[in-house]
């Protein structure tokens, strides 16, 4: 069944190739016959056949693809008609110059009326296809046979015209699409209509610890794009610092410690930021002590910097402690368990 299907599909793709390459060639022959005959050179000529065979292939395509997809095709087959119709006009002149008469119009023009009428019986199936699978339900004139159009022709076209009437109020409006009424779609319209200066000051006094390029990025959440070099011009070029005491048996050797000590802080608080923020002061430190952090000199400052300015340095260290505790206690995996080693 299915190879019958395969081979119907290709029979009929193969006779439609045949009319559509007969029907170009013929109208396109006469075509250049009637720019020949205006003394068009012969590159010319062959570009205006190219021009009309190719603007009716392109509308033809285009409503094949709108009907397939279940959509109004009307624009498509309009244009495709309009360039028939010119085809036919300059077909029929073409006959009048050779003396060929009526005959010859209709030996002219018939290919492209012909593909135009093979296009247009090729497309009401995918067409009403997808228009099934979108719910789709066009009207359709109710079957009353030639003797009742015959003997009651004016009861059978008032039925028509209620049927249809009831057809059209029964329709389903299209859908609309929700509009989004969250609070951040509300903030996010009210931001865009608001100077850009004054809405990093207002992100920056909510969120007073975030760094310049972090702020940006909150705020292009909610409209308003801005790189960190603008968010620093408007707060002054000092971004936030957050001053850690530290204890005094901390130990430093010179600039390159301090340098060292900086950039692993860098790193650790951009490592815990990448992911989901911690909201709580165990959550963070233990973020740090499972990556294997577990230095104060890098745990507090970096705790300190995403919980904000109010946390106690003192409750870091002894939740540093506690956590650093509970992981020296934690058994090590036996080798086997989780996978393979």
């Amino acid at each position: 069944m299915a190879r019958r299907i395969r081979a119907d599909r290709a029979a009929w793709r193969f006779a439609l190739a045949v009319v559509s390459g007969a029907a170009l060639a013929v109208t396109g022959w006469s075509l250049y016959a009637v720019a020949r005959h205006y003394d068009s050179p012969h590159p010319v000529a062959g570009l205006a056949v190219a021009v009309f065979d190719g603007a009716a292939y392109a509308c033809l395509h285009l409503a094949s693809q709108a009907s397939a997809a279940g959509r109004s095709a009307f624009g498509a087959r309009l244009a495709a008609l309009g360039i028939a119709a010119l085809s036919v006009y300059l077909n029929r002149f073409h006959a009048e110059l050779i003396d060929g008469g009526r005959p010859a119009t209709v030996f002219f023009s018939t290919p492209t009326l012909a593909l135009l009428v093979v296009s247009e019986l090729a497309w009401a199936g995918p067409r009403a296809k997808a228009r099934a699978e979108l719910g789709r339900t066009p009207y359709a004139l109710p079957v009353f046979g030639g003797w009742g159009w015959l003997l009651a022709p004016r009861r059978a076209w008032d039925m028509v015209r209620t049927r249809a009437a009831d057809h059209i109020e029964r329709a389903e409006p299209a859908p609309r699409k929700d509009r989004d009424v969250s609070a951040t779609s509300a903030l996010r319209d009210h931001f865009a209509t608001m100077d850009p200066a004054e809405a990093i000051r207002i992100g920056h006094g909510s969120q007073p610890e975030l760094a310049p390029g972090e702020l940006a990025a909150l705020l292009g959440t909610y409209g308003v794009h801005v790189d960190a070099v603008q968010v620093a011009l408007v707060l002054g070029g000092t971004p936030p610092r957050i001053t850690v005491e530290r204890e005094p048996d901390t130990v430093r050797t010179g600039p390159d410690s301090d340098a060292e000590t900086d950039a692993r802080i860098a790193l650790a608080r951009a490592d815990m930021l990448s992911g989901q923020r911690p909201q709580t002061m165990t959550e963070a430190v233990r973020h740090l002590v499972e990556r294997g952090i577990t230095e104060r000199d890098i745990v507090v400052p970096v705790t300190c910097s995403v919980l904000g300015p109010d946390t106690n340095p003192d409750s870091v260290r002894r939740t540093l402690e506690r956590e650093k505790e509970r992981a020296d206690a934690e058994p090590e995996p036996r080798r086997g368990e989780g996978g393979y080693i």
